[in-house]
This record gives structure tokens, sequence and C-alpha cells, in this order.
């Protein structure tokens, strides 16, 4: 472990200290990991808010669709099939993203035009089903058992490895996100009244259904795509930025993505240190610490 003063000697010096090493770790190894987490946190909370207003489900989260499953199929059968190595390292990444598009994409089609958020909800389901057993199969078929433990590795969500070519990619679609959210923030605040209020203000309801789907999707899977399943964030940010902000969207943008980056930020760091020298997968930790969260939100709605 560094101390701390000699992180902040370093970062005074623009990390050309005289420790090369130090300079080399902290800027090729925590930096970009540490602005990876900001970013992938706060677009994850971003994405599970945008999927809670547009399910009305206080209980919806990034993945409610199947973006997970999706980028989970395409990532491990890239891993299992050897095509990881190909496509000039990136082979993992694009898998799993052209996963979680066609994940997305079937879910668009089977909802069709009908606008209904439980609709979508169901096909979500039902879609991530059918490619977690697509995931399962593949690992079951897989002969390497290195890259079965890489495949098990990826699903449980890590920031190790990240690097700083990822990291201008996590920000431009940060970037769109947050500038989807803001230009329509009067109309998702709309659309937590149901389509027949937003129908009668003259709103097109499903268009930016259709559209709010697609941004969010898109931001999950990039984050997905790169670092794994990280579970529950998208979730619980969302409610802890209602408690302390306004519960309008023009308000809760800038909160949930201060609260998304703070939180993933300290998920890492409690990741890298509780079991020093080994590493714990993020995803395990944010289960852990959001599963009690997800238990709260569903006893206090009920209790009500």
């Amino acid at each position: 472990m560094i101390p701390s003063d000699v992180v902040w000697q370093q970062v005074i010096t623009g990390f050309t200290g005289e420790n090369a090493q130090v300079s080399r770790i902290l800027f090729d190894i925590r930096l970009p990991r540490s602005l990876f987490a900001a970013m992938a946190g706060a677009s994850l909370g971003l994405t599970g808010l945008l999927m809670q207003t547009i399910s009305q489900n206080d209980l919806a989260d990034p993945y409610i669709l199947g973006v997970s499953s999706g980028a989970g199929a395409g990532a491990v059968i890239c891993i299992v099939t050897g095509l990881s190595t190909m496509l000039l390292g990136y082979g993992v990444y694009i898998g799993a993203f052209v996963g979680a598009a066609l994940a997305t994409a079937s879910v668009l089609l089977l909802s069709g035009r009908n606008d209904n958020p439980l609709r979508l909800v169901l096909m979500g389901i039902g879609v991530s089903a059918i490619f977690s057993a697509l995931t399962m199969f593949a690992i079951y078929a897989a002969k390497d058992e290195a890259q079965v433990r890489s495949a098990m590795f990826w699903l449980l969500g890590s920031l190790t490895g990240i690097q700083w070519k990822v990291v201008p990619v996590m920000m431009i679609s940060l970037v769109f996100l947050m500038l989807f959210c803001w230009l329509y923030r009067h109309e998702l605040d709309i659309m937590l009244l149901g389509s027949e209020e937003a129908r009668s203000l003259g709103m097109s309801y499903q268009r930016l259904q259709r559209m709010s789907v697609i941004m969010a999707s898109v931001s999950a899977a990039v984050v997905t795509s790169i670092a794994g399943v990280i579970g529950f964030v998208g979730l619980i940010v969302p409610h802890m930025a209602r408690r302390i902000g306004r519960p309008d969207h023009a308000s809760m943008l800038w909160v949930t993505v201060l609260l998304g980056a703070l939180v993933m930020v300290v998920a890492d760091a409690l990741a890298r240190s509780l079991f020093r020298p080994e590493e714990l997968p993020i995803g395990i930790l944010t289960s852990f610490l959001g599963a009690p969260v997800f238990l709260w939100i569903i006893w206090r709605q009920y209790a009500r």
C-alpha cells in the first residue's frame, strides 16, 4: 500500500517524482482505474434512474432489460471460443457489447408498439433468462479450465486491468447519457405521471420511452463490456439521491451522478483493501452491500 503522503507528493509533482515505480503505479494503474470507477458509478446510477422512470418501478436497475445477461453471454462465448484474443485484444469488449445490443433489440422487438412499462419489464426478464442459459451452456461446454476461470471472473465484475484506453470510451458514454437526461429532464418528469397523462399533455410517450431504453442500454452495455456485471449500484443510488435532493430530474441528475461516482470509488477501494493482497471482485462487494438496501426498499414499500 502506498502511503498517502507519497500519493500527494506524486500528485503535486504531476507524477514525475523521484520514485519512477510509484509514479508509474499511480499514473498508469491507479488513476485510470479510479477515473473509470467514478464514471462507471455515475453512469450506472443515472441508467438506473432512467430505468426506474420509464418502467415506473422503484426496483428497476440498469440490467432489468437483459443488458447484463446479453453482455455476459457475448463475453463468455468470446472467452471460451478463443475470440477474446482477436480483434486487437478488444474481443471480449466487442462480444459483450454486441450481446447487450442483441438483448436490448430483442426486448424492443418483442414489446412491439405496446408502451406498457410492465410488458417491457416482462420481456426483459424473458430475454435475460435466454441469454443466461446461453452463458451457462458456454461455460459448461468449455474444455479449458483457464477459460472457465476467466469467464467466471469476468461475470463477477472487476476493475482489475483497467487501462487509459477505455477511459475515453467511458467518458463519451457518460457525457451523452447526461446530455440526454438534461435535454429531456422535463419530459422525464411527465413520464412519472403515466402514459395517458403524458399523452394528454402532448408528449410522445412511446418515442421517449424507446429513446430512453436505447440510451440506458447503451450506457449500461459500455460499463458491462469493460468491467463485467456490477450489480445493485444502479438500484440503490437513485434511492439515495431521492432522499438527498428534490424529486425532479433536473436535480436528480447531478445528485445521482455524484453519488454513483462516490459509491463506486469507495467500493473499489474496499475491494482492493479488505482481503489484501488478494482483490475481491467489485461485483461481489456491491452485491453484499446492495442486497440489504434492496430488501429494505421492499420492506418499506409493503410496510406502508
